[in-house]
C-alpha cells in the first residue's frame, strides 16, 4: 500500500546533524519504495533553495528569521529552529488542506513542532521520531534554554498527543516507558547506505589525516574536548594532523581555542563537506574520533565503521552498544589525558599495521542497511494508518 508522508523538522534536513540526516535518508528510502514524501522544515541555511526536490523528496523550508542575522550564525541557527514551531503553522495547515496526507512524522531534533495539534483536526495520525530520552543532564549538554525546552516538551510523549513513537534503540524505548509514555513505542534503528561506504569514491579526492571527525560544531558534540586532547597528542608526536569536517555555530570559538592551545598547525577546519568528500575523508584518514558529550544513536560512528576505519569515541552507553571492542577504543573525552592516550594507542596500531581495515566494524555496520530500516519504518506507518 503506497503512503503519502509529511515529515516536519526544525532544521533543513540537508543542513543538520545525525537526527536530521536520519529523517532525510528514511524519507528518500521510502520514496524509492513508492511513497509520496515531502518535508516541511526551518530555513536554517539561506543559501539552499527554499523549495526543491532532492532524491525524490519534496522539501519546503520556512523562513523564520531575516537572512541578515546570518552574520551572527549562532543566533540565526537557534532562532530559526526555536521559532519554527510557530512560524510553520500556516504552511502546515495549508499543506494538510491541500494534500491527502496519510501519516505525519514529527522529528524531535531536539524539540518537536506543533504539528501534533493539527493532525487530529484532519484525522491524520502523527508519529513522533524521537532520538533520545532526556533527563536533567540535558541542561548541561545543551545551551540552557534548549535543555529546559527539551525537558518541558518531552511531556508531549506522556499525554497521548501522538499516535506512536519511533526510537532508534531498545534502551530509549525502555527509558520512555519508565518515564510514563503509554502510547506504542517502536524501535527502528538509524540506517545507512552501507554499500556506498565500502569503497572510496572515485569522483573526489580528500586529504589524509591521522585523525578525522565529522560533526556539527556545537557544544554537545565535544569538539572543544577533542582539541584539549589533541594538544597532548601533538606534544607527544608533532607530526600528527586532525581534520574537522562540519559547520556550526561554534567554529570561530573552536578556531580561537586551537590557536590558544598552540595547535593551529595541526588542526584543519574543513567546513561543510559533501557526502562524497566525507566518504573519501573516512577512507583516507587513519582514525575516526567522536568526542560527543551526548549522542542519540551515533550515525557518524556507523559511517566510519562502514569504511573499515577504527574509532576512538567518548565512552557513552549508546556508543558502547554499537562499536566492537577491537580495534576501537572508548575513553572519557572529558579527561584530555585519557582520551589522548586512546587516540595515540589506536593511531600507532594503524601505523604498525600499515592501515589495516577494521572488518569487524564493517560487519557491524552492515546490520543497519537502509533497505532493512525502510521496511521497518513502512511497517510502523502502515500499522498507524490501520489503527487510526
Amino acid at each position: 500500500m503506497s503512503q503519502t508522508l509529511l515529515y516536519v523538522n526544525n532544521t533543513d534536513p540537508e543542513d543538520g546533524g545525525g537526527g536530521d540526516r536520519r529523517l532525510f535518508e528514511e524519507a528518500a528510502t521510502l520514496h524509492e519504495k513508492g511513497a509520496d514524501v515531502q518535508v516541511v522544515a526551518s530555513r536554517t541555511d539561506p543559501e539552499l533553495p527554499q523549495r526543491r526536490v532532492s532524491n525524490g523528496v519534496r522539501i519546503r523550508t520556512v523562513k523564520c528569521v531575516p537572512d541578515f542575522l546570518q552574520r551572527a550564525p549562532t543566533l540565526h541557527f537557534y532562532l530559526a529552529r526555536s521559532l519554527f514551531p510557530l512560524v510553520s503553522l500556516p504552511i502546515l495547515l495549508a499543506t494538510l488542506f491541500r494534500d491527502n496526507i496519510d501519516v505525519i512524522v514529527d522529528n524531535h531534533t531536539p524539540h518537536p513542532s506543533l504539528v501534533a495539534f493539527l493532525g487530529p483536526l484532519f484525522t491524520v495520525p502523527v508519529v513522533a521520531l524521537v532520538h533520545e530520552y532526556h533527563d536533567r543532564s540535558a541542561i548541561e549538554k545543551y545551551p540552557l534554554p534548549v535543555g529546559v525546552i527539551q525537558l518541558l516538551v518531552q511531556n508531549f510523549l506522556r499525554i497521548r498527543l501522538y499516535a506512536a513513537v519511533i526510537v532508534p534503540r531498545e534502551q530509549t524505548k525502555e527509558a520512555l516507558r519508565e518515564y510514563g509514555t503509554s502510547i506504542p513505542v517502536h524501535v527502528v534503528p538509524n540506517g545507512l547506505d552501507v554499500d556506498t561506504y565500502l569503497e572510496p569514491p572515485t569522483t573526489v579526492s580528500a586529504e589524509s589525516f591521522d585523525f578525522v571527525v565529522v560533526s556539527r560544531l556545537v557544544h554537545r558534540k565535544g569538539i572543544d574536548q577533542l582539541l584539549e586532547a589533541m594538544a597532548l597528542v601533538t606534544a607527544a608526536d608533532p607530526s600528527v594532523q586532525l581534520g574537522i569536517a562540519g559547520s556550526g555555530a561554534e567554529r570561530d570559538r573552536l578556531e580561537r581555542q586551537a590557536a590558544e592551545l598552540g595547535i593551529s598547525e595541526h588542526v584543519t577546519f574543513l567546513g561543510f563537506v559533501s557526502e562524497e568528500r566525507k566518504r573519501a575523508l573516512l577512507h583516507e584518514s587513519s582514525v575516526f574520533v567522536l568526542p560527543s558529550r551526548q549522542e542519540g544513536f551515533g550515525i557518524a560512528v556507523l559511517e566510519a565503521m562502514a569504511t573499515g576505519t577504527p574509532v576512538v569515541a567518548n565512552d557513552l552507553d549508546i556508543i558502547r552498544r554499537l562499536v566492537p571492542e577491537e580495534p576501537n577504543r572508548l575513553a572519557d573525552a572529558s579527561d584530555p589525558e585519557v582520551f589522548a592516550t586512546a587516540m595515540m594507542d589506536v593511531v600507532n596500531e594503524q601505523r604498525d599495521g600499515e592501515r589495516v581495515l577494521a572488518h569487524e566494524n564493517q560487519g557491524e555496520a552492515e546490520r543497519y542497511s537502509l533497505d532493512r530500516v525502510g521496511e521497518q519504518a513502512t511497517s510502523v506507518y502502515d500499522q498507524v494508518r490501520v489503527h487510526t
